[in-house]
């Protein structure tokens, strides 16, 4: 940004400049023009006096360059003869009549001073001259001019002032440009300060104080919503590093607990004789903790391949009503023992997914409303079909979830009562599976909970011919 503005404010000066100096040329340039035509016009009215000898007019012509230091004059005749030439200034003799500008028109030509100045510390230098050439008919009645009349003017003057004004402007210009990059350090140093302030604070967040928050009413208006983005990112990651911490201390629980029981178990066969039906029953109750222990393990498995995007469901067409009712069907059974109705209300309703995945999702949520209905009352599917979507409603009557928790269902291990120790209800992450299944399936999954029932939506997108 230094860099740029400094260099921008640089440039605009040097154009500044350069159109400055152009400018003052074009003016030296268009007056010489000027004062050059009048002197030879002055000249020109004394050499046509007919009144006047020719001896007469060239000492008038004399007289009146005397007065003028920075003009030189030549006279011609016809053949070429120099009848008058100034004294000082250029040595307009060096000039052929084949260079002559041409009447009226200037021409600028370089040369020394006459032979009459040899002794000047000028003389060896050559001068810019501005030259104008003046035919000169001292009768209306000839065809030919008698006389030519070349008039100069010395550019020195007005030159060593444009030298003198570049060299001040060149010292000006270097002396700016120093004071514009150090105003601008220090206005970008000034303007970036609530920048460091905010990077010094970033720069001391570790995970250990994740709960640090920046404040955005603290630092200027163009960094507040920079401030505001910062602050929901990092309860993001807060909440990222506590439901990490939390999932490693629930798998660590589910894991000891299993291991506990393969332990006691083991050590309390071990410690006397047992008789082969006591064998045979610790080795059930062992291959009990190790189904569950596998069950868990490939339920993570299976998280780990959602979480890497390694998930790929079948694309086949299925009656959602028709899966629902095979679930159902399934836990006719336990249903039945727990005194649960199960009921199935709306018309089918094709979507595309894999069978199994959403048969899964299907049990899961079933299982669980099952699971906490009380006795004598129903778990119902609803079957809902919208422009672009279809909805399966799975609705259970019982204690309602408090409404802080409802957000929480689907993380891995998540407890509504922490106190509560999973015995036989799972390895505790099938409702984060579930998630995960409709997430491939480009669905959308959502739980409410009040006093009447507790309800889990499914939303997967509906099949179209």
């Amino acid at each position: 940004m230094t860099l740029f503005i400094s260099l921008s404010t640089i440039l605009a000066f040097l154009i500044f400049t350069w159109v400055m100096i152009n400018s003052v040329e074009q003016h030296f340039s268009e007056r010489d023009v000027y004062d050059l035509k009048q002197i030879s016009s002055v000249l020109e009215n004394i050499i046509k006096e007919p009144k006047k000898s020719e001896a007469q007019k060239i000492e008038k012509l004399s007289d009146i360059l005397t007065s003028y230091q920075n003009i030189t004059a030549l006279l011609r005749d016809g053949n070429n003869n120099i009848l008058y030439h100034s004294s000082k200034g250029a040595d307009l003799s060096a000039i052929l009549p084949s260079q002559y500008p041409g009447a009226g028109k200037v021409l600028l030509w370089s040369g020394k001073m006459s032979e009459n100045e040899k002794h000047s510390t000028m003389a060896n230098k050559n001068t810019i001259y501005r030259i104008i050439e003046t035919p000169i008919k001292t009768s209306e009645n000839t065809h030919e001019a008698p006389y030519i009349l070349l008039t100069a003017m010395s550019f020195d003057y007005h030159q060593h002032y444009i030298d003198t004004l570049k060299v001040d402007l060149i010292y000006i210009a270097l002396a700016i440009s120093v004071l514009i990059v150090l105003i601008v350090l220090f206005a970008v140093y000034k303007g970036h300060q609530p920048l460091r302030n905010v990077s010094m604070k970033i720069k001391d967040i570790s995970s250990e104080n994740l709960d640090v928050r920046l404040e955005p009413d603290r630092v200027p208006i163009e960094l507040e919503q920079l401030v505001i983005s910062f602050n929901h990112m990092l309860e993001r990651i807060e909440d990222v590093f506590i439901r990490q911490a939390n999932f490693s201390a629930d798998i660590a629980h589910e894991i000891r607990t299993p291991i506990t029981n393969l332990v006691t178990q083991t050590e309390i066969l071990l410690s006397q004789s047992r008789s082969n039906d006591e064998l045979k029953e610790v080795l059930y109750s062992n291959l009990e903790e190790y189904n569950r222990m596998a069950k868990m393990t490939s339920d993570m498995l299976f998280l780990a391949q959602a979480d890497n995007n390694q998930l790929i469901p079948e694309q086949v067409t299925l009656d959602i009503r028709d899966e629902t009712s095979k679930v159902f069907e399934f836990f006719d059974a336990w249903a039945e023992e727990r005194g649960v109705r199960l009921a199935i209300n709306g018309d089918a309703s094709r979507v595309k997914g894999d069978p199994l995945m959403l048969r899964r999702v299907i049990n899961n949520l079933v299982s669980n409303a099952i699971r906490y209905t009380p006795g004598n009352m129903t778990v119902t599917a609803h079957i809902n079909e919208r422009e672009r979507w279809v909805d399966l409603i799975i609705e259970n009557p019982g204690t309602p979830i408090p409404e802080e928790h409802l957000n929480r269902l689907f993380d891995r291990f998540y407890r509504v009562d922490p106190s509560r120790q999973r015995k036989s209800e799972g390895s505790g992450i099938g409702l984060a599976i579930v998630k995960s299944i409709i997430t491939v399936h480009q669905g959308k999954i959502s739980v409410a909970s009040d006093a009447v029932s507790t309800r889990f939506t499914i939303s997967l997108p509906k099949f179209s011919d």
